[in-house]
């Protein structure tokens, strides 16, 4: 049976020098994660607090921190990991590209086609690159899973299904306005990156078309930590959504993604295939265990032995990789792309109450 090892692709010299920007709630994974790839060297950080980027630097050893101005000015600095809220995207990496980075960015690339063609194109005026979260698809996990698809453990895969079901985000997170807002906001563009990206890898094929329905259930929330607690503010989108997906290759899949549930045993996702069914863990986690469950009725459960564990920084090691070879990088544009034409297309079936197309495409995603 096909074993996919999560050992990292062969040491490249010299390591990518990499700026972040941002140092908010993700930020200490990715500095974990760079901190223990030889491979990855985190020159600077900088964030709008001042006083954040300190403690963080300090914490996990890195060299300095800096204004933007003087983070994009650093010769030395070869990529900008962009970590800043999604309606910063589009501002952050106009200027990674102009001052000659390239750039690696957190999910979604930003929040609307327009804004995600506009960064792509500059990219591509400037000779630069541009790859995007989530990277989990290149962790032991998914790598191991499609593997297994490919190599027709469930045989020819026909179908899934993918649940997000929480209860947002007022809860834990000092100011969640932005994850409610009429423009980037609502569970469909926060989680879905994690689960169509997944499904995208299993299927190897774009999203041809969608249809989806989905509703606002309460409308205002309450910031319940932090400075901000106390707060409330209005739901300006749809925080429960179905949506139904159709691939190229003729699979199709339903996604439930919501803000809505109070609690849920439902799996994250299954794949269903004409001699079995694959099922994946949270698609956010790098090296959780699957199972298979097989047409003669047994159940394997598969686990990652490397004892890697949870490692952000796989899409900027494949970034590095690439340029240092010339060749291109997995997380690339057309991805990028597509997520984001994707996740909109489904806000405009939910709104229109027609199926639309999806026209664009995902590059070779598989390298």
């Amino acid at each position: 049976m096909f074993r996919m090892s999560s050992s990292p692709d062969a040491l490249f010299s010299p390591p990518l020098r990499i700026g972040m920007v941002g140092c908010g709630r993700v930020s200490p994974r990715y500095m974990a994660g760079i901190a223990r790839d030889p491979a990855l060297s985190l020159v600077a950080c900088t964030d709008l607090d001042p006083e954040r980027a300190e403690a963080l630097a300090s914490e996990y050893g890195v060299p300095t921190t800096a204004s933007l101005d003087e983070l994009l000015a650093d010769e030395s600095v070869e990529v900008i990991l962009n970590l800043t809220p999604p309606d910063q995207h589009l501002d952050v990496c106009k200027a990674a590209l102009l001052a000659g980075k390239h750039v690696y960015s957190e999910k979604p690339l930003t929040n609307t086609r327009n804004e995600t063609t506009e960064v792509l194109e500059f990219a591509k005026r400037q000779g630069l690159r541009v790859a995007c979260a989530p990277d989990q698809v290149l962790g032991w996990t998914l790598t191991t899973a499609r593997g297994l698809v490919d190599e027709g453990a469930i045989g020819r895969p026909f179908a899934a299904t993918a649940f997000v079901m929480t209860h947002g985000h007022e809860s834990w997170h000092p100011d969640p306005r932005a994850y409610y807002a009429s423009v980037g906001g609502g569970p469909f563009f926060n989680r879905a990156p994690y689960y169509l990206s997944a499904l995208l890898w299993m299927f190897n094929s774009p999203v041809e078309a969608v249809s989806a329905l989905g509703g606002t259930t309460f409308p205002s929330r309450v910031i319940s930590t932090g400075p901000l607690a106390g707060t409330e503010f209005p739901v300006e989108t749809e925080t429960h959504i179905n949506a139904h997906v159709r691939f190229e290759s003729g699979a199709m899949a339903s996604i439930v993604t919501s803000f809505d549930v109070w609690g849920t045993v439902l799996p994250r996702i299954e794949v269903y295939g004409t001699k079995g069914t694959l099922v994946l863990p949270d698609p956010t986690h790098y090296s959780e265990p699957l199972r298979l469950l097989r047409e003669d009725g047994s159940d394997e459960t598969i686990e990652d032995a490397s004892g890697d564990g949870e490692v952000y920084g796989s899409g900027l090691r494949d970034l590095g990789r690439a340029l240092r070879a010339g060749e291109d990088h997995r997380l690339g544009p057309e991805l990028a792309y597509h997520l984001v034409d994707a996740i909109e297309a489904v806000h405009d079936s939910m709104r229109a109450s027609a199926w639309k197309p999806v026209q664009s495409g995902i590059g070779d995603i598989r390298g």
